[in-house]
C-alpha cells in the first residue's frame, strides 16, 4: 500500500483488532479502521509511533487525501490544541473508518490532555 500522504511505502506495525501500518517516509500511522471502541485496544501502544512530531507536521497543511482502501476524499477531523491557538487535524475516511495520523499524533491525542476529544471525533462503530 501507498502511504495517503507523502505516497510512500506502507508496512504493518501492528496486526491486531485493527490493522496499523506506517510510512517508512514521513512515518504517518494509517488504520485501517479506527472507532471509539478500538480506541482503548491501543494503550500501552504508543511506541508504534516513532516519528518525530517535526516529520508529522511537515503534512500538516495537506487538505485533500485520498483513502487508500476505498480512494475516497478523507473528512478533516480537528481537535483543538489547549497549549496554542492551533489546530490539530487527523484524516478519517467517512466510508470506511479507515484513519490517518501524521507522524507524533498517536502520542499526542492518546494524552490526557486529547484523548477525550479526539475520542468524540472518532466513529462509533
Amino acid at each position: 500500500m501507498e502511504c495517503p500522504k507523502c505516497y510512500g511505502e506502507m508496512g504493518t506495525v501492528l496486526n491486531e483488532e485493527t490493522k496499523v501500518e506506517q510510512c517508512q517516509n514521513c512515518y504517518g500511522l494509517y488504520f485501517d479502521q479506527l472507532t471509539q471502541e478500538l480506541l482503548p485496544g491501543l494503550f500501552g501502544k504508543e511506541e508504534i509511533d516513532s516519528g518525530s512530531d517535526e516529520a508529522g507536521s511537515a503534512y500538516d497543511e495537506l487538505v485533500y487525501v485520498d483513502c487508500p482502501k476505498c480512494d475516497k476524499i478523507m473528512d478533516q477531523r480537528k481537535l483543538e490544541d489547549p497549549l496554542s491557538i492551533r489546530f490539530i487535524r487527523f484524516e478519517c475516511c467517512p466510508t470506511c473508518n479507515a484513519t490517518f495520523l501524521d507522524a507524533g499524533e498517536l502520542r499526542q491525542y492518546l494524552s490526557a490532555e486529547y484523548l477525550e476529544e479526539f475520542k468524540s471525533l472518532l466513529p462509533e462503530k
